[in-house]
């Protein structure tokens, strides 16, 4: 069985390449039932025949039949053997990141304790750790099938605080970790000002403790996510199935969920066990203590005289552009390896000046773009490394609009991202190139205008069977309220027996209720979900059980250098035979807290981990489209080998228009006659130098008067281009301290506000209020016109902190499109050492200090650094302060 379903596998499967996309059949129903509306509209018609008229077109579009549908039940439990084949691999696999991943949700936990046991209660709500005297209310309607309840303050605001969109919190009356009750867990789905949103998995919970969310005040304290670490565990424990084996099982009308993937081979390749003699001749690991933001070793700094270059240059593993290890001749593989006219593309495509046939796409995109979309389509494992601008997305969008659009393959589609952020940024890609996108997650009411419609939720509360789900909803409702008049009547008459008795009043009628239900909610699912082109989500929302209708043959990764090896896993564990990872390993490294998972390599993401075994066929894109070419200079220099291309400029080497740098006092060319451009255009990079000392503030750190010097470019912009709004202006800082101190000078400080309506005007000065200020996290994979990154630190030791994350550094310098302003203390920077943590106790990468070191020399051989005048730290102030050159 096992040989049969391997030989199966690998060209035969459960759908059939022969056959177009059910998604694309359904958009040509659709199309023609909106043309044949359009043909018979009348004009003057009443409003009631409108209404007919719209009733009568959403039951012609709802009547396409749905894909075939057959109950699916979850695969056996596997019989795995170490003598088996992979066996081996598998254990270690399994061995090692069990016990990484126990290390660090044992770090997160302490961390979360540690808060609770020594923080009393106004540094808990100073760090914005936790929320007090809050009241709470049912929602009408859920999201995703889950109650939501409304939190917040009976006369006030609810002031600054962690609790963003996807937080997990525990709510409790008195203390999460000493109170009466076990603390509930929830999910923030959305805040404002004055209230937070929390998702539940069921009103049950409140039950259960006989506690009412309208009755009394309650305490939100930011928390641990378990929920995490238990999916990444399963992914783990799912290596050990072989979808094959379950992919042509002989049932009648049923089918197995396709657990595991067919790509084990590949992923677990450097896990395979080493002869004993051959380990034992191995030499020790070099020593990488010293590391760039590349994690390579660092060679030494040439002098002037030894070198050209100011800085010495990575090593890149390929040439960029260059598809490496794979030769286009071999046999095709993956799940479009039967499909001759991908591969007959594909095949054209990889290589340079293809050859074009009648009726090839048209793609808008540049060669190596084309080159990473052929390898995604031909290889059953691929990797694309997309350095900032260079389109990743885009390319991703290309990929899917020529799988269904062109190609009409009826596999189903995944694309996972790391971040909601970024899994909403492609739903809008799709969208905008003419695909049916299907938004699963990120329940969060504040999404991108527009994209509303393509959530699942959305489309699930307009399906014609939800009426159904309603009119269960309410009887479920009904029989709840029942069952809790119960138990408090028994309560109060201290009837213990008849409170027993209460509690288990319509059990049987609930259950065959809520069964009902699950089964109505899962056919509208699999309605939905089959008539869209590709499902958009999380790594971690892609285990949701709302996806079991489904298997994932195909499956791109955005971001994929961002999530940690086993997170990684998650989306490729639902029977995944072809996947892309895309993603950056020079950029943000996984979030890690645990010294022992950092030194295990829990911090090496999957990306970068077949990066470096170099087996995987791998391309590098090559042409950043985002920032000014001075921005970019740096950057593809340290972190690219000199290979990132600039397409800003056209072929006469003039940058475009629209990134033209704007005007301000700090970006007036006054470098020597030799460096300035002939037009004398602004600049577009500066480092504005000053000796303002550096604060301790708890477990952070703030600098005032670098702050106040923020406030003066953001004057100086805001007044000196009119047309410049609040969002092009992004703030990066690396400290909660500072950043929030920058918040409240932008948006809340009384003195501030009165000095910005001043000298720029009531009107311009309301634009304070838009600009973002974050971590360089918050920033990853977004752009904004001008970026001014407040580094922080000036002390005499020298010691930058968590700023020497050589990563993190390549983040920040590459977020602008047009200015980039960097403020700090340039001795201490270019002198710098690094610390082991940042202040929220995650592990740095390490090496920026060194790359801080020749930034500073690239600044000055460029004269690009201002001192700020007179150790002055006022801000700007339009026409009172003069910076000198």
């Amino acid at each position: 069985m096992a040989s049969l379903s391997r030989h199966l596998g690998a060209g035969v499967q459960r759908h059939d390449w022969r056959k177009r996309a059910h998604s694309r059949l359904f958009a040509h129903h659709e199309k023609r039932v909106l043309a044949h509306r359009d043909a018979k509209e009348e004009k003057g018609k009443g409003k009631a025949k409108e209404r007919e008229d719209a009733k009568a077109l959403a039951a012609a579009i709802s009547a396409f039949p749905g894909a075939p549908r057959l109950k699916r039940i979850g695969p056996p439990t596997p019989h795995t053997h170490f003598t088996q084949p992979l066996g081996p691999e598998i254990d270690a696999y399994k061995l090692k990141f069990e016990e990484l991943l126990q290390f660090e949700e044992a770090s997160r936990w302490d961390a979360f304790k540690e808060r609770l046991e020594l923080w009393d209660l106004e540094k808990l709500s100073e760090e914005g750790y936790v929320l007090m005297g809050l009241r709470g209310y049912w929602k009408k309607d859920k999201q995703a099938g889950k109650p939501i309840g409304v939190f917040s303050l009976v006369d006030s605001e609810i002031g600054w605080n962690r609790f963003d969109a996807g937080s997990m919190i525990t709510i409790c009356r008195k203390h999460p970790l000493h109170g009466p009750d076990e603390p509930i867990s929830g999910t923030v789905v959305f805040k404002t000002a004055s209230a937070i949103h929390v998702a539940f998995e069921d009103k049950g919970l409140f039950d259960e403790q006989e506690a009412q969310l309208e009755e009394g005040e309650w305490r939100l304290d930011f928390g641990t996510n378990d929920v995490t670490f238990r999916r990444m565990r399963a992914a783990i424990d799912a290596l050990n199935q072989d979808p094959a084996e379950h992919e042509f099982a002989e049932m009648d009308g049923s089918e197995y969920m396709l657990r595991g993937t067919l790509l084990r081979d590949a992923l677990l390749r450097s896990f395979k066990p080493v002869p004993e003699a051959q380990a034992s001749s191995m030499e020790p690991p070099p020593d990488l203590t010293e590391r760039d933001g590349s994690e390579m070793p660092v060679p030494p700094v040439p002098a002037e005289a030894d070198a050209p270059e100011a800085f010495p240059l990575l090593a890149e593993p390929h040439p960029p552009g260059e598809i490496n290890n794979t030769e286009p001749e071999r046999k095709p593989t993956g799940a479009f390896a039967s499909d001759q006219l991908i591969q007959s593309w594909a095949r054209r495509y990889r290589r340079p000046n293809p050859v074009v046939v009648e009726g090839d796409p048209k793609l808008a995109l540049n060669e190596t773009q084309t080159r990473a979309i052929a390898m995604m389509l031909s290889e059953r494992l691929s990797l694309v490394q997309g350095p900032p601008g260079t389109g990743k997305t885009k390319t991703i969008i290309e990929a899917v609009r020529l799988l269904k659009m062109h190609f009409e393959v009826p596999q189903p589609v995944l694309v996972a991202t790391y971040t909601n952020v970024a899994v909403d940024n492609l739903v809008g890609g799709l969208a905008d190139a003419g695909l049916k996108p299907l938004r699963v997650g990120g329940e969060e009411l504040n999404q991108r205008a527009g994209l509303e419609k393509h959530r699942l939720e959305v489309k699930m509360a307009a399906h014609p069977l939800q009426r159904e789900i309603d009119k269960l909803d309410k009887a479920i409702d009904r029989m709840a309220d029942k069952r809790r008049e119960a138990i408090e009547s028994a309560k109060a008459a201290k009837d213990y027996k008849g409170m027993e008795k209460a509690r288990n009043l319509f059990k049987e009628q609930l259950i065959g209720l809520r069964m009902k239900k699950f089964a109505i909610r899962n056919a509208m699912i699999h309605d939905i979900v089959s008539k869209a082109d590709v499902i958009c989500t999380t790594c971690l929302t892609s285990a949701t059980s709302t996806l079991n209708v489904i298997d994932f043959p195909v499956v791109f990764l955005d971001e994929a250098s961002m999530s940690t090896e086993p997170a990684s896993l998650i989306p490729l564990m639902k029977g995944s035979r072809h996947v892309a990872l895309i993603g950056d390993h020079k950029q943000l490294p996984p979030v890690i807290t645990s010294t022992e998972a950092q030194a295990g390599g829990l911090g090496k993401s999957l990306f970068e981990r077949l990066t470096e075994e170099g087996e995987t066929p791998s391309i590098m894109l090559d042409m950043q489209y985002r920032m000014h070419p001075s921005i970019s200079s740096f950057p593809s220099a340290q972190f690219y080998n000199r290979t990132l291309r600039d397409g800003t400029v056209d072929n006469a080497g003039k940058v475009r228009a629209s990134l033209h740098p704007p005007r301000s006092t700090l970006l007036d060319d006054e470098r020597d006659n030799e460096l300035q451009s002939a037009a004398k255009e602004r600049l577009s990079v500066v480092f504005v130098d000053h000796a303002g000392g550096e604060s301790k503030k708890d477990r952070s750190r703030i600098n005032e008067g670098e702050a106040q010097m923020v406030c003066g470019i953001v004057e100086d912009l805001l007044h000196s281009n009119p047309t410049m709004m609040g969002d092009d202006i992004g703030i990066i800082a690396p400290y909660v301290a500072q950043i929030r101190l920058l918040d409240r000078l932008l948006k809340q400080d009384p003195e501030q506000a009165e000095r910005f309506a001043s000298t720029i005007g009531t009107h311009r000065a309301q634009q304070t209020a838009h600009i973002e200020v974050k971590t360089v996290d918050g920033f990853e994979g977004r752009e904004k016109e001008v970026i001014i990154f407040s580094t922080v630190r000036n002390n005499p030791q020298g010691a930058i902190g968590f700023l020497a994350d050589g990563r993190r550094l390549n983040v920040g310098l590459t977020r602008a499109r047009r200015a980039l302003f960097v403020l700090g203390n340039a001795g201490t920077l270019r002198d710098g050492r690094g610390g082991l943590r940042d202040a929220g106790g995650m592990i740095l990468t390490g090496g920026g200090e060194k790359v801080w070191k020749r930034y500073m020399e690239w600044l000055e051989k460029e004269q690009l650094i201002r001192r700020w005048a007179g150790g002055s730290f006022l801000p700007l102030g339009i026409g009172k302060t003069t910076l000198p050159s």
